[in-house]
């Protein structure tokens, strides 16, 4: 699946594959939503600071999802500014919607496409961004084009990227406890795709290839210490394997809850947890 297929049947399954795996996975996604938005933070700022989002902005968030860094950026372009949420998955749509409305923000929109065949219209935006979306897409390069499309002369387009799971202790956990309780052929398993981008200067040749003048790669690397009083990688664990988990037997689902808090407990030192998180960005422009 880390393929660039084209508009072929093969193509068209591996879309509907993707979007059948995230309608299954909103639910779990928008019942931590709010939990994760204040956590995400550490992720947004540096997009939205790549990205020179601005007051009066128009701006295309690309699978939005849950609807981070997307409400962020809605309150920072203000009232003269608009943003537009796209998904490829209604029900993650719906969810953004519900907490953009609880937030009383009335500059947002809403599409559903896929970000590799967005609506026929160019010139459009004045930014474009995505976090963590592009990894999944089937057809990497035509997503980049797309944004390409879809941006005004003198646009910019951000997109940030997972670095090596390796780099990325909560998933090499996750990973590593959920193949070992649930199998490693359970189709619902997927941690490879978050990091089919990962490797150095995958992203930015994506970009040049679509005709953006880039400015390289800016790698996000953080280290939180988290305390031990409660279980944070909880709803982490709910918006990766939620539904293999839910799936499983009683004893399976103690099993893998058990490995999971024993893998995270080897992350403890000096009474924290210690993580790590690597996380990649870059920009292009459109140039007039």
């Amino acid at each position: 699946m880390n393929g660039e297929p084209g508009d072929s049947e093969a193509g068209d399954q591996q879309r509907e594959a993707v979007r059948e795996d995230w309608a299954g996975r909103a639910l779990h996604w928008d019942r931590h939503a709010d939990m994760v938005a204040e956590p995400a933070e550490r992720l947004n700022q540096p997009l939205i600071e790549a990205a020179d989002i601005q007051p009066g902005q128009t701006i295309l968030d690309i699978a939005t999802g849950s609807g981070e860094p997307g409400l962020t950026v809605a309150k920072l372009v203000g009232a003269n500014g608009h943003l537009t949420m796209s998904d490829m998955v209604p029900e993650m749509i719906a969810g953004a919607e519900r907490r953009a409305n609880d937030l009383g923000l009335t500059n947002i929109d809403y599409m559903i496409a896929d970000m590799a065949d967005l609506p026929p219209d160019a010139n459009l935006y004045d930014r474009v961004i995505s976090r963590f979306g592009l990894m999944f897409c089937p057809n990497k390069k035509k997503a980049v084009s797309e944004a390409f499309r879809v941006l005004k002369p003198g646009g910019r387009a951000t997109w940030m990227v997972w670095g090596p799971k390796s780099n990325n202790s909560s998933f090499a956990v996750i990973d590593g406890a959920a193949k070992k309780i649930f199998g490693t052929d359970n189709p619902k398993l997927e941690f490879d795709l978050p990091f089919s981008l990962s490797e150095n200067g995958a992203l930015e040749t994506l970009l040049r290839d679509a005709g953006f003048e880039t400015e390289g790669e800016q790698d996000i690397k953080l280290h939180p210490k988290l305390p031990t009083d409660r279980p944070f990688w909880s709803a982490m664990v709910d918006m990766a394997v939620g539904r293999p988990r839910d799936a499983a037997t009683e004893g399976d689902r103690a099993a893998f809850d058990r490995e999971v808090e024993a893998r995270f407990g080897d992350l403890i030192k000096d009474g924290r947890y210690h993580i790590d998180m690597h996380a990649r960005i870059c920009s292009g422009v459109k140039l007039a």
